[in-house]
């Protein structure tokens, strides 16, 4: 009841004075304890269906060039834990599918998640800043495709094209890029995510620790990723978790159909993340308030509106209420 008199009164301050409030909350995602395996390759197992839900909105980059992104408004977060380890799903909507990167103007769709080195220290979202690293986990559509199909050249994408001889085709040499160990170039992939670690614009570089795993995949209309990584990094200068603590985490979204690629993308700053003792229900979390709550809610708020449409017209021109002015008395 306090909810529908909160939403009430605000509808009725917006109507009469016009004044749009704007506010903010602090999000926390709750990773719960539990006891059941977690499919690493389906993020689109029942067991998500009972986690709590997030949603973390989004913006576009435009802190530093290439400046981009802001087609993909929000997130859906939801996290678990075992004991031992960290599962983290991101969810959101992307009417076309972007896997590929053989052509000049392609590019993947993909999802990362950002944690402060040090958990303690006052880190900038953006990348992170020297003496205050970050760690970062890239989810690639493009290496989840590779996984799947194998990797995929310029053949793969243009199979019609004829070629005479390609000499020492099996040599790294001729493909600078793989021979020099450009990780987007190589052919064979562990995971589709990569590890990452930066302090700062300009200094994002694969760690040699490649300990992320999970999967990503698409369904009506919507990807899901999903990271799965221990508690306990294998080496130093990696995030760390642990039971009843917290840290912070920040979110990024590339959108491929819109040209999404490096520092053009969908960003959300960092928010609350807890490991919780809690365990996870075997039923699905309930719907706040129930479908009668939320009726109730929609119909009062459909009132209240009507009546503060009607006070703020009060007395304009074109007003359905108005005073008319008294005729002058014939003489």
């Amino acid at each position: 009841m306090l909810k529908i008199m909160a939403v009430s009164a605000a509808v009725i301050g917006i109507g009469v004075t016009g004044v749009v409030p704007v506010w903010s909350q602090a999000l926390q995602i709750e990773a719960l304890y539990v006891v059941e395996p977690v499919p690493l390759d389906d993020p689109w197992d029942e067991i998500w269906t009972r986690v709590p839900m997030e949603e973390v909105p989004l913006s576009a980059q435009n802190i530093v060039a290439p400046f981009g992104g802001g087609t993909v408004n929000g997130l859906r977060v939801r996290a678990l834990h075992d004991d031992a380890r960290l599962y983290l799903l991101l969810e959101w909507p992307d009417e076309e599918v972007n896997e590929g990167v053989a052509g000049t103007t392609d590019f993947s769709d993909a999802a990362a998640v950002q944690f402060p080195v040090i958990a303690e220290a006052a880190t900038p979202y953006t990348m992170g800043g020297p003496g205050t690293p970050v760690n970062i986990w890239q989810w690639k559509a493009v290496w989840q495709r590779d996984l799947a199909e194998g990797f995929s050249g310029t053949l793969s994408e243009y199979p019609d094209t004829y070629v005479d001889l390609y000499p020492n085709e099996g040599e790294t040499l001729f493909r600078p890029a793989e021979e020099v160990g450009n990780p987007l170039a190589q052919r064979l992939h562990a995971s589709p995510i990569e590890n990452l670690v930066a302090e700062g614009f300009g200094t994002l570089t694969s760690s040699e620790t490649q300990d992320v795993e999970g999967a990503g995949v698409w369904l009506q209309g919507s990807w899901r990723a999903l990271f799965a990584r221990d508690l306990a990094p294998e080496t130093e200068g990696l995030a760390a978790f642990s039971v009843d603590g917290s840290t912070m985490a920040a979110f990024a979204v590339w959108d491929g159909q819109a040209g999404d690629r490096d520092g053009q993308k969908s960003i959300a700053q960092f928010v609350d993340l807890s490991l919780s003792s809690r365990e996870l229900s075997v039923a699905p979390p309930p719907v706040e308030g129930g479908i009668g709550s939320l009726l109730i809610v929609v119909v009062v708020v459909a009132i209240v509106a009507a009546l503060a449409v009607r006070l703020a017209t009060l007395g304009r021109p074109g007003s359905a209420i108005r005073v008319e002015e008294t005729p002058p008395e014939e003489e």
